[in-house]
């Protein structure tokens, strides 16, 4: 298993929220890496310096879906 920085765990939690909870379209969830960064600043806006990245929040997706058991669309 990666070593994931605490940015992409802060990421992969708020897309673990999204897929778990949020949309989901053709048996896949709909989240995107874009949802994935707006969920990450509202839930960990207050500890993070910088908004998270398309790439981190990309990286936590894929990470929430492998959790999961989904693959990656």
């Amino acid at each position: 298993m990666q070593k994931i920085t605490e940015r992409v765990a802060m990421a992969r939690h708020a897309a673990s929220e999204l897929v778990t909870w949020g949309v989901w379209k053709d048996g896949q969830p709909a989240a995107t890496a874009t949802d994935v960064a707006a969920k990450t600043g509202a839930m960990y806006g207050q500890y993070l310096r910088t908004p998270i990245t398309e790439a981190e929040a990309e990286t936590g997706l894929l990470l929430a879906l492998e959790q999961k058991g989904l693959a990656a669309a």
